[in-house]
């Protein structure tokens, strides 16, 4: 289930020289206007049909043209958080602790596109995607997202090959170079999702409250992130100098054509899609790799896999 209903806030400690009451009127009505629309959809926005290809992959030759139609990178990160006794079971997680789980998905240029918070702590990414994609995360046709492992291969996201490293942490030890082109594809995928992990750094290390949560009702902590995503893209976009004068500036209404939602679960056929189109792109970067390599007067490497 989600913890998501209309929010009823608990009693704010008293911060500023204002009551409990003055206090929790004026936080409720700013996290519930900075969490829904209009304001929320006119700074978190998912791509729409005729969306270019980003600078951040079509300016770098280690993901261009191999990754053309990707138009952001998506995963799930956990919120520390308070719940009810009733509901500590749901939100314990794999590792022991009392979190919520959020789906989100960002652009290669730091912003956030889409988030979905709400979930306990005990649902798995995959779970919560299938959700978010029969619900309201569009993916307009022919484009995708860079995602983990955990996700399952569909049309709509690329995955690294399971059973070969795909961390960048697990290539970080020595001078390590790819094998074969599973390897390379895994690689270069990584580099170019990492702007996800970055990101959440990034939200968490901005915003304590997601460090620390405080004792409200959970219908009104899995807000917070949504509202704090609503706050960086607005720094993001804006000079932090010049805040507030953004008002002033003329926002454009989102499009409606941003794609189609899922039907159900992948299919055995889009999972065999899936693959056949890791092969294509991993096997095609594999042979322009080479290439550079005899370029550079640098030897060619046989790929052990085929």
């Amino acid at each position: 289930k989600r913890w998501f209903s209309p929010p009823v806030t608990d009693q704010v400690p008293q911060c500023f020289q204002c009551s409990n009451d003055t206090i929790s009127k004026y936080f409720k009505r700013i996290l519930n206007t900075f969490s829904s629309p209009p304001i929320h959809s006119l700074y978190v926005q998912l791509p729409s049909t005729d969306s270019p290809t980003p600078l951040e992959v079509l300016q770098n030759p280690k993901y261009y043209p191999y990754f053309s139609d990707a138009i952001g990178t998506i995963d799930g990160t956990h919120i520390t958080c308070h719940p009810s006794s009733k509901d500590r079971d749901a939100a314990r997680n794999r590792k022991g602790n009392l979190t919520y789980n959020c789906l989100i998905a960002c652009s290669f240029n730091m912003s956030f596109l889409y988030i979905l918070s709400g979930w306990e702590g005990s649902a798995a990414d995959a779970c919560v995607y299938h959700d978010a994609r029969t619900t309201d995360f569009n993916i307009p046709p022919g484009k995708y997202y860079l995602a983990d492992a955990g996700f399952a291969a569909c049309d709509e996201l690329l995955v690294p090959y399971r059973g070969v490293c795909y961390h960048l942490a697990e290539w970080g030890h020595g001078c390590q170079v790819p094998c074969n082109h599973r390897e390379l594809f895994n690689l270069h995928h990584a580099m170019l999702r990492n702007v996800i992990e970055r990101i959440f750094g990034v939200l968490k290390n901005h915003f304590k409250i997601l460090l620390l949560p405080p004792h409200y009702k959970m219908d009104v902590q899995v807000r917070i992130p949504v509202a704090l995503c609503l706050v960086h893209n607005v720094i993001h976009v804006h000079d932090p100098n010049d805040l507030m004068d953004y008002h002033q500036i003329d926002l454009n209404e989102p499009e409606d054509d941003v794609g189609a939602l899922a039907e159900g679960p992948p299919t055995a056929e889009a999972c065999t899609r899936a693959h056949q189109h890791h092969d294509e792109i991993a096997l095609r970067m594999w042979e322009d790799y080479n290439l550079t390599r005899q370029q550079r007067g640098q030897p060619v490497i046989e790929d052990n896999l085929l």
